[in-house]
């Protein structure tokens, strides 16, 4: 397998240092930041004296999309890629249920995805599978589901810094509370793409989804934040989604799901980034060889309950 790395940013780094391990030919390196320009993966402490290039003019099966959350904004790199001839795993959380918020733009990927036989994934750590696809799975045992809830909750002062800055940590609690209304601050992308891939896979049609984001302070100064997606059936809460990111925050992922048989599962904490890399690098060899077109994570998984309200 050859493999293009679009965005050589710190997932992008981490991207190519473990598609090497998993002997993946990494055959070049994009990114349009100056400073990064014509130096060589070696100078990162990589075993590639591949040039980072600025324009993708490099063959290979399959792109590692990594530089942006929403699809707007990512759709003509998205089309570049496909129109030179490869296949596209995308960490842009947005894409993983477009037709949410983009539904013109989804159409448009699965058309030209189908045209050029490729196909396109958006997928991470989150959307992709800690409160999406882990979920799905877990309702293997259900003939019938009622109710679905997950918690993710991360201490942010183990994350990177730029992950710190997204959610807000050692800033002003409303200086933060008015960013994240602006959407100056993202904090976390994807809660209703998250609700939606589980509603899809269980065929389940909410009346609303409803998502928002909130500060976590101490005495005035932002520690991170909780957020959260839902989606609502006659008033109810059928399938919720949680997200805690904030300073000392205990490490845990939580799932309870109720139906005609129970689960209760947790785990002790995820590692985010390499979570997101190794779900990519896991995820090619199925994308080379998928069928055609715009592809969700929900599409691909085999075990299909039904989630009742």
């Amino acid at each position: 397998m050859k493999a293009v790395i679009y965005g050589f940013g710190e997932i992008g780094r981490l991207l190519a240092k473990q598609a090497l391990k998993r002997d993946i030919e990494i055959s070049g390196v994009v990114d349009i930041n100056p400073s990064l320009v014509g130096k060589k993966l070696s100078e990162f402490g990589l075993e590639s004296d591949i040039k980072i290039s600025n324009k993708l003019e490099f063959d290979g099966d399959i792109v590692f999309l990594t530089t942006g959350s929403w699809l707007d904004s990512v759709y003509p790199q998205i089309e570049e890629c496909v129109k030179r001839g490869f296949n596209v795993l995308n960490t842009c959380e947005t894409l993983s249920y477009p037709e949410y918020r983009y539904p013109e733009l989804a159409k448009k990927i699965d058309e030209i995805a189908k045209k050029n036989n490729l196909s396109v994934l958006g997928a991470g750590i989150n959307p992709g599978f800690l409160l999406d696809t882990l979920l799905i799975v877990l309702s293997a045992p259900f003939t019938e589901v009622r109710k679905i809830k997950a918690v993710r909750s991360a201490d942010a002062l183990q994350r990177r810094k730029t992950f710190q800055k997204k959610v807000g940590v050692g800033m002003d609690a409303t200086e933060v509370e008015q960013l994240v209304k602006e959407g100056k601050i993202s904090g976390h992308v994807g809660y209703a793409e998250s609700v939606m891939l589980i509603c899809d896979a269980l065929k389940f049609k909410p009346d609303e989804v409803k998502e928002g984001q909130k500060v976590v302070d101490k005495d005035g100064v932002a520690l991170g934040l909780k957020g959260y997606g839902a989606a609502i059936k006659n008033g109810d809460e059928v399938v919720r989604v949680e997200f805690h990111a904030y300073s000392n925050a205990e490490n845990y992922e939580e799932v309870a799901i109720e139906g005609d048989n129970t689960i209760k599962w947790r785990s002790s904490g995820t590692k985010g980034d390499l979570g997101t890399v190794s779900v990519l690098i896991n995820l090619a060899e199925f994308i080379i060889n998928c069928k055609p077109g715009l592809i969700k994570i929900s599409d691909i998984i085999p075990f299909k309950s039904v989630l009742k309200s």
